[in-house]
């Protein structure tokens, strides 16, 4: 039973890798012409429908991650009944620095997901930040990435 889920683990960072590589692209699409300021109503089509592409994918990486966090608890035998429970586990084997900042960013990606409604100050300020907190997913797949290794070598 643990050598299958240690299989899917494996997987599931195969298809992470893959996510992380199509996020880059939006994210390096979205970079050269992205202000924060800028008003929605100047940006053409092929820019909103990247913004959204990089709001999807950003929500979907972090799904899978949390995924990925929740099965090397249940590969541990850790209590996954709550979800903070998980994060707390994360934070001692120093996968992540705090689970507030973890919870900080996932408040942020679900803000995003509801945002159609928003005034375009608020989209605009909410795609912002998701911007700047790529990288704070992607450095958690890193540690996942560096953990299974260590732990669960091929």
């Amino acid at each position: 039973m643990k050598g299958n889920l240690i299989d899917a683990l494996h997987q599931k960072l195969t298809l992470l890798q893959k996510m992380r590589n199509h996020l880059t692209y939006s994210y390096d699409k979205i970079m050269p012409w992205w202000r924060v300021d800028e008003d929605f109503a100047q940006w053409n089509e092929e820019q909103l429908e990247s913004l959204a592409a990089f709001k999807g994918r950003f929500a979907e990486f972090q799904d899978h991650l949390a995924s990925t966090m929740k099965l090397i608890a249940n590969i541990e035998q850790e209590d996954t009944r709550q979800f903070t429970y998980v994060l707390n586990y994360m934070v001692q084997l120093h996968i992540l620095d705090s689970m507030d900042e973890w919870l900080s960013v996932r408040n942020l990606r679900n803000a995003a997901t509801h945002d159609y409604s928003e005034p375009e100050e608020v989209k605009a300020k909410h795609f912002h930040k998701l911007l700047q907190h790529t990288q704070y997913l992607f450095e958690t797949l890193d540690s996942l990435g560096r953990f299974t290794t260590s732990a669960y070598p091929n």
